[in-house]
């Protein structure tokens, strides 16, 4: 859970940091709790899905607090609760520390102070949502066409 990081003999941390991403159950039933050893191929290993993968690897950068975070597409594989939850943990834990989070999902950004807009490589657009979502360029096209479906 810690990958890399010294634990001490308090879980309470790595244990706020797996309620905060909502895997205390999944990982209180995981053979030998939060010592199990995630490959299943390896003798006494378990495995877990994709969405589970995503939370702890949120769960992870949680627990680690670093000054920089960057997040690709950290939600794709959960439901819409899952990533709610997630989002306003990155939100709550922004605040001291500089995040990034490439989205496919565009109602995700509401939470941005600042939304870049790439295509082709480049920056066409930046600023908020609402600015962006009202501009009538890419970003507003994108928002209707996922409004659309």
């Amino acid at each position: 859970m810690t990958l890399g990081r010294p634990r001490t003999h308090d879980d309470a941390p790595v244990w706020q940091a797996i309620d905060a991403v909502g895997m205390r159950e999944a990982v209180e039933s995981l053979p030998h709790g939060m010592e199990t050893l995630l490959a299943r191929e390896v003798f006494g290993g378990a495995e877990l899905s994709g969405g589970q993968w995503q939370r702890l690897a949120c769960s992870r950068a949680i627990y680690r607090r670093p000054e920089l975070l960057i997040l690709d597409e950290p939600t794709s594989q959960m439901d819409a609760r899952g990533e709610h939850q997630i989002f306003e943990k990155i939100r709550s834990g922004a605040s001291d520390r500089i995040t990034i989070v490439v989205t496919h999902q565009l109602e995700n950004t509401k939470i941005a102070d600042r939304i870049l807009v790439m295509e082709h490589g480049r920056i066409t657009e930046q600023g908020r949502y609402d600015e962006l979502a009202h501009s009538g360029g890419l970003f507003a096209d994108l928002l209707a066409l996922a409004k659309d479906r």
